[in-house]
């Protein structure tokens, strides 16, 4: 390969090449209208990102890079912060240290950051090699030397080529967990070598005991004591240096592993079908985010020590065959009892344990019931057998985590029993070889030293079987997680090559909840115009929430199919398909936050006169402008809810008014707020949108009803009825 200097590319380019680039302008002025905060020492560095961002990925939709800089909200925009948002725009970055001019054409665009200068950008154009002028915002020939600094180079990360994909999980027949940990490989082959040193180390006890033995005890002799205290001291402070290392690798390891972990698992959940996830209680979802801390306690305690150590056990033997021969037979035996005694107890903890936890699953189901059934149960006087129930569940849960927690003891009561049997035969072999004269009494000290050492790291694991266990769940339970098939197979950061109209078709829609349930609807088909306005009526689970979720891709028929803007909505990727439809649910969630974060969560990169106009449309603008900071008020959710539901409901339709799209699915609203004033917003929103946009809505109200063009009655036994309102009252 060879490097493309700067001077042989700069030769043919113009001297008076300088130009002002607007498209970057215009990007970062964009960004920045979204309440991107940059300080003034940073306007160089973000302008030279918005350069980046435009060179590596010209299709990517301001949108897309708004929505990660709001969680980068709050930092200097360092080379730190720009690294992680490219990152997270699926960019993998290379630090070097080299002069700029040397820098091959095939890896650029690259950031320049000087030391004790602005950032810069130095990229290809037309064969020649320029440098944009974070500062100025100029781009100029880059000519002669370059000043020296940090230099950063970006390339795409392909998701397919990384070891943990599936692709190359099918290939090289690894789980996720141990494809994941193979990145870790250099780190565990070091850990090994310390663990070896110091298993070399631990072998200095039994030699120091028969030099003392040797040199001091038998000859006399003290003069040797001294260096052989030297000695033991310098083995202690190398043993102490490399455990010192060994810890901190193994916490370094364990925090990153932790953070992929814990990041991988959540986005896997956001990536989940919405019918995975609905079909799982809260806790299940807990669980799995928080499966790895079994393996990082596996990683920080004394269960990886005591696996590390395992190599001692055969240098332990082979050490003790050479000094007492005869005397390695019975500590043999006892490790090879040890391992019976470890596969014994893990097969009946993995059953115990799986008993105890659908105990435990019995008895969560049961608390949460009692909470949310409570005044149910005080008004119809079902204390006393909601206490026996109580109290039998509570009961085979406590017997159940008995059980597992006796096999514990048993195997470890089991396992000192084999220890002390261990040092009894070793004792007894070895006063028989000494007085035969085969060995001398150090030779027995030192033995029985060994056979500890050989005995520890078996007997440790004894003790630990159902953390193995737990262990092996939790790396189980992980591969099981990232196995599931996501929702999002497509690529989601580039620009949209079209926009979807309001034309909304069903086609002969079938669902249902269960397989053993009755339909909700079948054979269900409705062409909506575009700009059309339908209402949707019904009884309790008649299916009118789920028939506004269906064209979102969040309920899914087992039969027929929903076309938008004349695509099957089964062929669009879900975010591209759901950025292109405003939806109003049935209970609005605010997050912890401005009022204008809660806004920018529909369209990040919302100007705040957009999102005071939304509001102002909801009939929400004058309570946010009496909020002490108006927009840039923090919302405590739960407070909102309390004190200001109508304001929660409100925030939630401008929302929907905030994403230009051409459907919007408005869910039925509560009858409190209706009657607060609630009623009138919408009113005022359905006659405003009217032949804008395309517009399905929910509710019992007949007055509503006769603002839409047609309505739709579902009648809760599979059926359904379209058309104007008079004839659908008529026929019901």
């Amino acid at each position: 390969m060879i490097p493309a200097r700067v001077d042989s590319l700069a030769a043919g380019t113009p001297a008076d090449a300088v130009t002002i680039d607007e498209a970057v302008q215009l990007f970062y002025a964009r960004l920045r209208s979204a309440n991107w905060t940059v300080q003034p020492e940073d306007e160089a560095r973000a302008l030279c990102f918005c350069l980046l961002i435009r060179r590596l990925d010209p299709t990517v939709h301001p949108r897309t890079v708004a929505a990660i800089l709001q969680g980068a909200k709050g930092h200097a925009f360092d080379a730190t912060t720009l690294v992680n948002v490219l990152a997270s725009l699926g960019f993998r970055y290379l630090h070097v240290m080299i002069d700029p001019a040397a820098l091959d054409r095939r890896v650029m665009p690259a950031l320049v950051d000087p030391f004790g200068a602005s950032p810069k950008v130095l990229y290809i154009e037309d064969d020649h090699l320029f440098l944009f002028e974070g500062r100025s915002g100029h781009h100029v020939p880059a000519r002669g030397q370059l000043d020296p600094g940090d230099i950063f180079v970006f390339s795409r990360l392909i998701e397919e080529d990384q070891p943990t994909s599936r692709r190359m999980r099918a290939a090289t027949g690894r789980t996720w967990f141990f494809a994941l940990m193979w990145r870790f490989a250099p780190q565990i082959r070091v850990m090994l070598v310390i663990a070896m040193g110091l298993n070399l180390l631990s072998l200095a006890v039994p030699i120091l005991i028969l030099a003392v033995h040797a040199l001091v005890v038998s000859t006399g002799n003290a003069g040797a004591l001294g260096y052989l205290c030297l000695g033991a001291g310098l083995v202690i402070g190398v043993e102490f240096l490399l455990r010192r290392l060994r810890s901190s690798f193994a916490t370094w390891m364990t925090a990153r592993l932790d953070y992929l972990v814990g990041c991988a698992s959540f986005e896997k959940l956001l990536n989940l079908p919405a019918a995975t996830l609905e079909g799982a209680e809260l806790s299940a979802q807990i669980a799995r985010i928080k499966s790895f801390e079994a393996v990082r306690d596996f990683l920080t305690g004394p269960l990886m020590a005591s696996a590390m150590e395992l190599p001692m056990a055969a240098l332990s033997l082979l050490l003790l065959y050479y000094l007492g021969g005869m005397l390695v037979l019975p500590v043999f035996g006892v490790m090879v009892a040890l391992c019976v005694v470890i596969w014994v107890a893990q097969r009946q903890t993995a059953i115990a344990m799986r008993i105890a936890a659908n105990e435990s699953s019995l008895m969560q189901q049961f608390t949460l019931e009692s909470f949310a059934k409570l005044e149910s149960i005080r008004a119809d006087g079902l204390g006393p057998r909601w206490l026996q129930r109580y109290r039998e569940l509570s009961g085979r849960e406590q017997m159940a985590m008995m059980r597992l927690g006796n096999i514990g003891i048993v195997a470890e009561l089991v396992a000192h029993g084999l220890v002390g049997i261990s040092t009894f035969l070793v004792l007894y072999t070895g006063a028989h070889l000494i007085w035969a004269g085969s060995i001398g009494t150090g030779v027995l000290i030192a033995a029985v030293t060994l056979q500890l050492r050989a005995l520890a790291p078996l007997h440790a694991t004894v003790g630990m079987v159902a953390r193995l266990e737990q262990l092996r769940n939790a790396i189980a339970q992980i591969d099981e997680l990232m196995g599931l098939d996501e929702e999002e197979t497509a690529e989601r950061r580039s620009i949209a090559t079209f926009k979807l109209s309001g034309h909304l078709q069903f086609s002969g829609v079938a669902l249902r909840y269960d397989s053993k349930a009755p339909l909700v609807f079948s054979g269900f088909s409705l062409d909506v115009a575009e700009g059309e306005v339908i209402g949707i009526f019904g009884p309790n689970g008649s299916g009118k929430s789920s028939l506004l979720k269906m064209p979102l891709g969040l309920v899914v028929p087992q039969l027929g199919g929903v076309r938008l803007g004349g695509f099957d909505i089964r062929q669009l990727n879900p975010a591209d398909l759901r950025e292109q439809i405003s939806y109003v649910p049935q209970h609005v969630d605010l997050f912890s936050g401005t009022v204008a974060e809660n806004l920018r969560i529909c369209l990040p990169i919302a100007r705040d006169s957009e999102i005071e106009q939304a509001l102002d449309e909801a009939g929400a603008l004058e309570t946010v402008r009496q909020l002490p900071e108006g927009l840039q008020t923090v919302l405590d959710p739960a407070r909102i809810a309390a004190v200001q539901p109508l304001l929660r409901d409100r925030i939630g339709l401008a929302r929907a008014l905030l994403r230009p799209a051409g459907l919007m699915l408005i869910d039925e609203r509560p009858s409190a707020m209706l009657l607060a004033g609630l009623d009138e917003d919408l009113r005022r929103i359905l006659a405003r949108r009217r032949g804008e946009r395309t517009i399905l809505f929910v509710t019992h109200r007949t007055d509503f009803l006769r603002l839409a063009d047609r309505v739709v009655a579902l009648t809760g036994d599979g059926g359904a009825h379209v058309g104007p309102l008079d004839k659908i009252m008529s026929v019901l």
